[in-house]
């Protein structure tokens, strides 16, 4: 796996001058799944920490440039919290924030 991680890395530093947007937001979500340390092995990664030196303000800079989008997921959520509160319809859902440090 590490290999692969390592690959994955020089390649998007390879291409970054070729970078969608759309590819620039879904690498925005891999850096903080690495640093999450949810792809195993993925956070102590040099190459990792690389590409989140080289181009990592900007991934995060792409993503929060967007307007966010309800998802049906959030639709859901949403509803089941309201639902299952005992507050009920006193529970307000707020938007999501993006912080753009």
């Amino acid at each position: 796996l590490a290999t692969l991680i390592d690959c994955l890395a020089a390649r998007v530093i390879d291409f970054r001058d070729k970078l969608t947007l759309e590819t620039k937001l879904q690498l925005h979500q891999w850096l903080l799944a690495c640093e999450l340390d949810t792809v195993p092995g993925a956070a102590l990664s040099n190459s990792v920490a690389r590409v989140k030196q080289i181009m990592g303000q900007e991934f995060l800079q792409a993503f929060s440039g967007q307007a966010t989008q309800e998802s049906q997921l959030r639709r859901e959520v949403a509803r089941t919290v309201v639902l299952s509160s005992s507050a009920g319809s006193e529970v307000e859902i707020q938007e999501e924030y993006r912080d753009a440090r």
